[in-house]
């Protein structure tokens, strides 16, 4: 668009901004032309305003046409002038003989036209038409410009008496307290009454002073002046506070545009936005406060796993700042087979559910530390959050370490221990075996081979422990059938056949019950086999150990000749019962027994298995033994 043309458009903008195209005849204006016309001493006299491409006539004397086209007209040249055009005689004229209006009716051959102006354009003409040649006088031209200063102060009284009606109209439909100001006074040209209450509150006594007036060292003022003179092109928005009557703080937004020469300046009290903002500073400086005092990380994310929360622990463990940490994704912080982890860590939280991880968190430096996540979810509205903490775990990693070390190197001692335990007690049990080789004396040898059992019973315990790496607890099965095995192998009598049966239940026993228990078996089968069948050359040796939830039962019988008449168990001098019944109390049990002549004889013995009891510990009374023994 060239710069003539932008002119142009400016200058047809401000001609549509009076609103006079179009409208109806008035006598105010048709009175001015019959005036200019007698002045000039003319037939025709007319009122022309020149659009984009018609010239359209507001006001005629002596010619009835309102509307001709743009680029025949006389007019559109005298536009282009500052003041006025007078051509004296149109035949003369290169840039008229050739006009329609000029060869064909009405055949004008004089015209004179002085330009109407408004908002520094030129907008149309009042112009004087004859149909003979003449010459017009300065004063003639000077009323002419008269005439046409007359019409532009109608003009402009009818734009502002518009404008006003317009103003007023806005005012009174604006819902707020809205003022016109004018900005060279400052003075309140109008108030709404919508906003009577806060007019009444801001300008208790008069509502038609000046705002400087009232709050001199108003923060606003100064600012709406300082845009008005910087072009006030786009609409200023304030917000500011002032003190009211009773010097208590109202809080105000206000919105200016100037429009028609005048400020239009509404007011909105925001006083219970400001105190409920405020309300939420303070309930979010208490949150922040308790999340930066938790121990471990914070951090909060939407179902777009966008971050809208962290607290001061997560970036010090991050290494990132807040405006760093914005642009992140939670899923940032990991690499490798972490991703898919944390991400279905996340989808599964975010449905509802409470969720732990366990991860290596990556920092902004690329270094990595292993982290133990626990996260929620909770809605608020539509919107679906996770919350969730982490905690650094790198100290208790290297502390379950060096736990994982400890409890191996005591594992590795205490094989080693239950190694040289059995070594010493095969040693043992292989002294006592040997004495037994060489004496000739049956009762010893007796006593000899009964020891050497109990060691030997010992010395399997030992082994299974030392086998198994278990050393709270054996398979007591597993055990029971080798203790078993040796046991008849080595006290069975010759020449007779003496059958060992076994029903036994998979069985898991602590310390505490299987040293006990193994000790008990070993001293009732041994005298099964060594008293039982005396006089017989067969019989059965039975041993039954069942397990029922944590309840144990020990039956072991035989079909030998039973006990001696009026034998009491628990009166018995012998070591073995005493080993028996002192073991029994240190499992909890007793012994019942069943006997009958020529039949034989069942002990039966329950217990409850103690099988989480940790450690090894014995009641039994070694003085009370060695009392014994020496007896026996």
């Amino acid at each position: 668009m060239t710069e003539v043309s932008v002119k142009e458009q400016l200058r047809i903008q401000a001609l549509h901004s009076y609103g006079i195209l179009d409208t109806e005849e008035e006598a105010e204006f048709d009175n001015l032309l019959k005036l200019a016309a007698h002045i000039c001493d003319v037939p025709v006299a007319k009122m022309n305003f020149i659009d984009e491409d018609r010239v359209w006539s507001k006001a005629n004397f002596g010619n009835d046409v309102k509307e001709t086209p743009k680029n025949v007209t006389f007019c559109v040249h005298t536009i282009k002038n500052e003041e006025h055009m007078v051509v004296e005689d149109t035949t003369k004229d290169r840039r008229f003989k050739d006009s329609p209006y000029v060869i064909e009716s009405p055949n004008i051959r004089f015209y004179a036209g002085v330009n109407i102006k408004g908002n520094g354009h030129n907008l149309g003409t009042i112009c004087v038409l004859d149909m003979e040649p003449k010459t017009i006088s300065e004063e003639q031209i000077n009323a002419l410009t008269t005439l046409a200063r007359e019409v532009e102060n109608r003009l402009e009284l009818r734009k502002k008496n518009e404008d006003l009606a317009t103003l007023t109209a806005f005012l009174e439909a604006s819902v707020e307290l809205m003022l016109i100001i004018d900005p060279d006074t400052g003075r309140i040209e109008k108030v709404n009454r919508n906003g009577s209450g806060l007019c009444k509150e801001l300008f208790p006594d008069n509502c038609n002073s000046t705002l400087e007036s009232l709050y001199p060292e108003w923060d606003f003022l100064k600012e709406l002046k300082k845009w008005n003179e910087e072009g006030a092109e786009t609409p200023f928005r304030f917000e500011s506070s002032i003190l009211n009557e009773e010097g208590n703080p109202i809080y105000l937004e206000m919105n200016t545009t100037k429009k028609f020469g005048k400020w239009l300046i509404t007011f909105q009290d925001i006083t219970l936005r400001k105190k409920a903002d405020e309300e939420l500073k303070r309930e979010k400086k208490l949150s922040d406060a308790i999340i930066n005092s938790l121990p471990t990380d914070f951090y909060m994310f939407d179902k777009d796993m966008k971050l809208v929360r962290w607290n001061d622990n997560m970036l010090k463990s991050t290494q990132y700042s807040s405006e760093e940490v914005q642009q992140l994704n939670p899923l940032d912080f990991f690499r490798g087979e972490d991703i898919q982890r944390v991400k279905k860590h996340i989808e599964k939280t975010m449905k509802g559910s409470i969720s732990t991880l366990e991860a290596n968190l990556v920092k902004k430096d690329g270094s990595t530390e292993p982290f133990l996540f626990n996260a929620t979810s909770f809605k608020n509205g539509d919107e679906t959050y996770l919350l969730g903490t982490g905690q650094n775990i790198n100290a208790q990693k290297s502390y379950q370490k060096r736990l994982e070390n400890v409890v191996h190197e005591k594992e590795v001692l205490l094989q080693e221990v239950h190694h040289r335990v059995k070594n010493n007690l095969a040693v043992i049990s292989g002294f006592l075996q040997l004495e037994e080789f060489i004496s000739d004396d049956e009762k010893i040898k007796s006593v000899l081979l009964a020891n050497h059992m109990r060691v030997k019973s010992m010395a399997l315990i030992h082994e299974e422990l030392y086998t198994a790496k278990d050393f709270s607890g054996l398979n007591f099965q597993h055990y029971l059938v080798n203790m078993l095995q040796v046991l008849e192998d080595r006290i069975s009598p010759q020449g007779k056949k003496i059958t060992l049966e076994t029903y036994i239940d998979p069985i898991y026993l602590n310390l505490n019950q299987a040293v006990p228990l193994a000790l008990i078996i070993n001293e009732l089968v041994s005298n099964a086999y060594t008293f039982a069948f005396q006089g017989r050359q067969k019989g059965k040796v039975s041993v039954e150990l069942k397990s029922q939830g944590d309840n144990i039962s020990l039956c072991i019988k035989d079909d030998g000749i039973g006990l001696p008449d009026g034998f009491v168990f628990e009166e018995s001098p012998t070591l073995g019962a005493t080993l028996v019944l002192t073991y029994s109390e240190q499992i909890n049990s007793k012994v019942d027994i069943t006997s009958e002549r020529n039949k034989g004889t069942e002990y039966a013995i329950a217990f409850e298995n103690q099988k989480k009891q940790k450690g090894s510990s014995s009641n039994f009374n070694f003085e009370e033994l060695m009392a014994i023994n020496g007896a026996a």
